[in-house]
């Protein structure tokens, strides 16, 4: 089972590295399987009410007001690899301001920069 949610969590990824859930699945299955009912299947492994891209949005807006850099990029990858602009993840993280105050937004706007230089995009 433990091969069938590590498939799972790289679907759900959309290409964004991260390794940490390969070391929980190693270091702890059991918890891993519960981890991938709640992120995978509970979370963006469906459609539900909020289409996935909303759900990133969301979670961008999230990691800058809580100042979480990897959450941040993770996020706004998987948002533009889903078909978000970059102006709507841009106005996510300056919702973001409004509780998570300046310091969130220019980690967003810093980090979406890279994101879009790496990709070789421009902010349109």
């Amino acid at each position: 089972m433990k091969e069938e949610a590590k498939a799972a969590f790289k679907k759900a990824a959309l290409g964004a590295e991260n390794n940490a859930y390969d070391i929980i699945a190693k270091l702890d299955p059991e918890y891993f399987e519960k981890l991938k009912g709640l992120y995978v299947d509970a979370t963006f492994g469906r459609e539900g009410a909020l289409p996935r891209k909303t759900k990133e949005l969301i979670m961008v807006g999230i990691c800058c007001a809580l100042l979480r850099p990897r959450g941040i990029r993770v996020h706004s990858e998987r948002a533009l690899k889903l078909g978000v602009t970059p102006k709507e993840v841009l106005e996510a993280m300056e919702v973001a301001a409004i509780p998570g105050g300046m310091p969130g937004l220019w980690l967003g706007v810093e980090t979406l920069q890279e994101i879009l230089k790496s990709k070789g995009q421009e902010f349109k």
